[in-house]
């Protein structure tokens, strides 16, 4: 997943249908013709370029102006092809992002998954990951945290879940008392904070720098855990 998720697609869209086979960045081309190779293979490459072309076309346009044409040309394949895997914009937008959440939730349980660390060390490789996976393509913000806000209500509320869960994910090694426990309400202002903080980075053009927020964003998201002073020692690592 990762070799079609790095790279930013950010290709030109015009009125013209696309041919099979039209080059997306990331992606290798099929050859063209009877090229003879297994459908499997094929199937994959077209589902791959889609995932590639809805989060070009929707970080260009935005959720509600993108077209069927525009991601089936930043795609490199044709309509009929988009229409192959998906029935409708709402349905490839989804299960593109549940494609990415699902990479996401693996990274995050691979870096802070080790039960010999302690957990403020897990805790602080999660969000190390999170911040260079989302660093390494900025758009992916763009996709995952800017256009659900405004998109079908379904969407937003996938978001709000997916946000949650990978809270949860974060803050999973930590084993504070019962009393120390947050609200719904603190959750839910976790979870805002820490969109609101990355997406800003990201809108102010400094994407590829989302790591300087590390401190941050741990202070934030410890302090209901742990208390302010100890969330801070964490975050400034001492």
């Amino acid at each position: 997943m990762q070799g079609h998720l790095a790279p930013r697609y950010r290709p030109r869209v015009s009125k013209r249908e696309p041919a099979e086979g039209d080059p997306v960045p990331g992606l290798a081309r099929l050859p063209p013709g009877r090229h003879g190779l297994p459908a499997e293979f094929v199937a994959q490459n077209q589902r791959d370029r889609l995932t590639a072309g809805i989060i070009a076309a929707i970080v260009e346009h935005g959720y509600h102006e993108a077209t069927i044409a525009q991601i089936s040309e930043a795609a490199g394949v044709s309509r009929r092809t988009f229409y192959a895997f998906f029935s409708s914009k709402p349905q490839a937008y989804l299960e593109t992002y549940e494609l990415i959440a699902a990479h996401l939730s693996a990274q995050l349980d691979a870096a802070a998954g080790d039960p010999a660390l302690p957990w403020p060390d897990r805790v602080r490789a999660g969000f190390t990951t999170l911040l260079e996976t989302f660093a390494a393509n900025p758009d992916l913000v763009r996709f995952c945290l800017i256009a659900p806000l405004s998109a079908d209500p379904e969407i937003t509320a996938r978001y709000r879940l997916s946000m949650k869960r990978l809270l949860a994910l974060l803050t999973a090694a930590m084993p504070p008392p019962a009393s120390r426990r947050p609200t719904r309400t603190a959750e839910d202002g976790i979870v805002g904070g820490v969109a609101a903080l990355i997406v800003g980075k990201v809108k102010a053009g400094e994407g590829e720098r989302l790591i300087e927020l590390l401190p941050e964003l741990l202070e934030l998201a410890l302090t209901p855990y742990v208390g302010r002073d100890e969330a801070v020692r964490i975050a400034r690592g001492s």
